[in-house]
């Protein structure tokens, strides 16, 4: 119903005529967390009246599936190969009205990249004693070694740091590391046998090398956290970014600044053209959070916050007419940040309600389409 690779699929079934669907969630089967939804379908021409229901975790017991579809399903007329969204005729207006007036996330000026994929994590991401060793060994370590996040450190508007960080080997930097940073090179090569194994390069040995018998050529990467050259995303970490994690129930966002690192399977938005401020204030939004409950994958107790379903939520493109209330939004998330910052305890809801009403007001929503939004998230 929602995800990329269903696309083609989707668009199968509306060269047909879909009658029934049936959305029973992920808790179906005890032994896996996995959506699973009941279609009926007949080989004609699409009449474009798909009677639809979702059925939540506590009307799974329903004892007629059929009375309950005949008493709570909606009708479906303009179905896409996008994700299919089972609302009622008001919701499916809203939908429309976001969708026309919003831009997807993945067609703005943005880059949206994976977080860290060491292949070994044991070797690359340290903790704090061990990162103290190794600067104590030789304070050049200091250079490459990097605090990092894990997706459960990052809050909304916020981050609680676990105190690990991420040795930043970069593609070429084997002899670097070799020559410049011995005591980084010595915790490495301790995680020799499991480094190679990463298939990611190969490496070999030869009598007449005298430091550790290895042989570097071009293609020797296997010391290395990035062993792609034509992949510079590592960069991207040093800019000023927005992260997320994978797991959640409501939008979590935050913005860092250079060269604080996110370990995958989160992800970062970076952009030279782009205020990543008023991206951050539209991402932790009401209407943000809405949209995106609507195309997500519910895990029974989280959301999962692929890139794959965040890139397809449409934010209010920035032009000279909304440029007050993008100016509003903006100086109300650097008040949030500064207040988290100091203290991520402090609440911020007075704040976060503002830009709520200013987002609203992006959209032109009118007081009814807010409250099926806010009737939504008290549900929820």
């Amino acid at each position: 119903m929602r995800a990329g690779y269903g696309e083609k699929l989707r668009k199968y079934f509306i060269k047909h005529n879909p009658i029934i669907l049936i959305d029973l969630g992920p808790s179906v089967f005890e032994s896996a967390t996995v959506d699973t939804n009941i279609l009926i379908i007949s080989k004609d021409v699409n009449k474009k009246q798909l009677q639809a229901v979702t059925l939540s975790n506590s009307e799974t017991d329903t004892p007629n599936i059929s009375e309950f579809l005949q008493s709570n399903s909606v009708m479906l007329s303009n179905l896409t190969k996008n994700a299919w969204f089972i609302g009622s005729d008001a919701e499916q207006k809203l939908k429309e009205k976001i969708e026309r007036i919003g831009k997807p996330l993945k067609e703005w000026d943005v880059k949206i990249n994976y977080g860290i994929k060491t292949g070994l994590n044991k070797a690359f991401i340290i903790d704090t004693p061990t990162k103290e060793r190794l600067c104590k060994e030789d304070p050049k370590s200091a250079e490459i070694i990097k605090p990092i996040l894990r997706g459960r450190d990052i809050k909304r508007y916020g981050y609680k740091w676990a105190g690990f960080y991420v040795i930043i080997a970069k593609y070429g930097s084997y002899k670097t590391l070799f020559q410049d940073y011995p005591a980084i090179y010595r915790h490495l090569i301790q995680f020799e046998s499991a480094l190679k194994q990463r298939g990611q390069c190969r490496y070999s040995r030869a009598s007449n090398n005298t430091k550790n018998n290895i042989v570097y050529s071009g293609q020797h990467h296997w010391l290395e956290l990035d062993n792609n050259p034509k992949d510079s995303y590592l960069s991207e970490f040093e800019k000023e970014k927005v992260m997320w994690g994978n797991i959640a129930y409501n939008s979590s966002f935050v913005l860092l600044g250079k060269g604080v690192f996110l370990n995958a399977p989160g992800n970062i938005i970076t952009s030279d053209n782009v205020s990543l401020r008023y991206l951050l204030g539209c991402l932790n939004s009401s209407i943000f959070n809405y949209e995106f409950q609507k195309i997500g994958i519910f895990l029974g107790h989280a959301f999962e916050w692929k890139k794959q379903y965040v890139e397809q939520v449409h934010i209010r493109p920035l032009t000279a007419e909304n440029r007050p209330i993008v100016d509003k939004i903006e100086k109300l998330v650097g008040t949030i940040l500064s207040l988290k910052n100091s203290d991520l305890s402090v609440p911020t809801t007075a704040q976060e309600h503002e830009i709520n009403q200013l987002a609203y007001q992006l959209y032109a929503l009118t007081d009814d389409e807010i409250e099926i939004i806010e009737n939504f998230h008290k549900k929820a």
